[in-house]
């Protein structure tokens, strides 16, 4: 029984169990009448809406906006026959959906006109579908459409894609003569992996017979279209997946890793007696960081760097058909450690908690491949997070949690490089400092787990130096006053200094003895670098001003077209305090 609708352009439906209202609205009342139960063979039961043919809804389909009552935006999602026009993370409720023009037999048109609402299971009243279709009574032009409209197969495999096309409820394949196949819009899996061709379609003629019969290449997703007449009549989506008959092996990418990523030039220099004495005995990463603010050699060697090299080598080996099952139950992702001063990546096994089970690809600390459990590396480096840079949150699996952005001491690698002048400072083992400026603001340790950042274009991060204690750096605008608590967790000997990059003038405070729970004070400004410090014995210490001097390291330079995401590589006046440092202790 056909119903006549109204003048109204809301129509209401029910799913069949009856858990949820549906309501369809056309703004442009396209729809002329529907029918309630209209049995599709092979599909089941539709709701069959008939559509006004008449005015701009002929050339670019029926504008409908999707509300199910109660039921959140993002719970549900409007699948068209098997492709998903929208899915639930999507918040989209207006959409402009093409329809076929008579289809007596819709089972051959649903890549056109058949549609299903489908309700999530954590809707209110759990999971339900609505279907419709939308179909028109005359048409005096061809349809045409590919079938299979979307398909996944694994890399190797080939699909037979056909042209069809229909007019008036009457469906007909196409002549493979006629059609022209081509295949574009190819996207590697990996970011990194350009120019690939997924996939090869063949063509009708005297030397190819199998017309439309599509064969993959490489892993990734493609666009199958079909020409006529100099005309694209219709297009198909391809997904090619890692074929799945073979099981992970982290031993062999671990490998694999340690064959390909290469070692930093610190290690050669090193054996050739070009690394500056001072240089060593200390971490080959620590040099190599110091080393990268006058050599770019080495630039492409601090911890951003080598993360990006490491992703990259990840990213490739997930999109080559002949070593994506060795990340077959894996999933990998970048990381930071030490409130986001140092960057590394991490494999984990898919559908665990990386903080927990992951393994740390991190060539960065000994200059050369090496893995750690996140266990270990979390010693080091506390606190550890997802990667929160702009250019991958949200990307990994690893940058889903939101708490993770508390531990990002900047968003920005721009904003660490201050233009105006600024006091950077530098202090070690063992305490925690905090700063506090006239304002009250303040930016260090809370307590041992957490830090605060309040102060306005200030920075401040700390390092573990493996002996128990840490390695501090940070910087402060030169536009304020600053009340500076140095605060002892454990015995031992504290060392500070600050610079004012304005004047380039050190203030060096010495070394000295400190036991558990003493604090030193100190009253950093810009217009008085002769403040003094006070220790826990009341008495007073003067710093020792002077012009640093930096020692010339020579060695050649190359261009470096891409040193990864930011670390430590950036924050170069830190460096410059810690140079000095090295060179009293030498």
């Amino acid at each position: 029984m056909i119903f006549v609708a109204s003048a109204a352009t809301t129509y209401e439906f029910q799913d069949p169990e009856g858990k949820y209202t549906f309501k369809l609205t056309f703004p442009d009342e396209d729809i002329v009448g529907f029918d309630p139960v209209c049995h599709v063979e092979r599909w089941g039961d539709y709701i069959k809406l008939s559509v006004d043919q008449t005015g701009e809804n002929q050339q670019i389909g029926v504008d409908t906006k999707i509300e199910v009552e109660g039921v959140d935006v993002k719970e549900w999602e409007l699948i068209k026959r098997s492709y998903p026009i929208k899915r639930y993370y999507n918040s989209s409720d207006e959409f402009v959906l093409s329809y076929s023009s008579g289809c007596d037999q819709l089972q051959y048109c649903g890549v056109h006109a058949l549609y299903a609402v489908k309700v999530s299971s954590k809707a209110p009243k759990g999971s339900a579908i609505l279907r419709f279709t939308l179909v028109a009574s005359e048409d005096e032009t061809d349809d045409f459409f590919i079938v299979p409209a979307y398909e996944e197969i694994e890399c190797g495999e080939t699909i037979d894609f056909t042209l069809k096309k229909e007019r008036n409820g009457i469906y007909s394949d196409v002549d493979d003569n006629e059609v022209k196949w081509i295949v574009g819009q190819s996207r590697s899996l990996s970011d990194f992996r350009m120019n690939v061709i997924i996939g090869t379609i063949d063509n009708a003629g005297i030397l190819k017979s199998n017309a439309g019969v599509f064969t993959s290449k490489e892993i990734g997703t493609c666009t199958v279209f079909a020409r006529m007449d100099g005309e694209i009549k219709a297009e198909a989506e391809v997904v090619v997946k890692c074929p799945c008959d073979k099981e992970g092996d982290l031993e062999e990418v671990i490998r694999l890793y340690q064959l390909r990523i290469p070692e930093g030039p610190y290690h050669r220099d090193l054996k050739a007696g070009k690394v500056w004495s001072s240089f060593i005995g200390i971490k080959p990463g620590t040099a190599t960081n110091l080393y990268s603010n006058f050599n770019d050699e080495y630039g492409e060697f601090t911890c951003g760097a080598y993360q990006h090299k490491v992703l990259v080598f990840l990213s490739k080996m997930q999109s080559n058909p002949g070593e994506c099952h060795l990340l077959s139950g894996y999933d990998f992702g970048p990381i930071e450690g030490s409130y986001s001063a140092h960057h590394a990546t991490v494999v984990y096994p898919k559908g665990t908690d990386w903080k927990k089970t992951g393994m740390v690809f991190d060539p960065w600390p000994q200059q050369k491949p090496e893995v750690m459990p996140i266990g270990d590396w979390e010693k080091i480096f506390s606190p550890i997070a997802g990667d929160t840079s702009p250019g991958s949150r949200h990307k990994y699996n690893t940058t889903k949690d939101p708490n993770d952005y508390q531990y990002a001491a900047w968003t920005v690698a721009s904003d660490m490089v201050q233009d105006t002048a600024s006091l950077v400072g530098f202090g070690q083992c063992p305490v925690n400092i905090m700063i506090t400026d006239s304002s009250r603001r303040q930016m260090g340790v809370v307590d041992d787990d957490e830090m605060v950042f309040d102060i306005p274009g200030a920075f401040i991060t700390r390092m573990a130096d493996e002996e128990g204690g840490y390695l501090w750096y940070f910087t402060l605008p030169t536009t304020n006053e600053y009340d500076v608590d140095i605060t002892a967790f454990d015995d031992g000997d504290f060392e500070f200094f600050v610079m004012n990059t304005n004047t380039e003038q050190l203030q060096h405070y010495g070394e000295h003895p400190i036991k558990k729970g003493e604090i030193a004070e100190v009253e950093l400004s810009s217009e008085d670098p002769t403040t003094s410090m006070t220790l826990p014995d009341s008495s007073e210490v003067i710093p020792i001003l002077e012009k640093p001097v930096i020692p010339e390291i020579s060695g050649n330079s190359s261009v470096v077209k891409d040193k990864g995401l930011p670390g430590f590589e950036l924050w170069m006046a830190a460096f410059v305090i810690f140079l000095i440092t090295l060179v009293r202790r030498s």
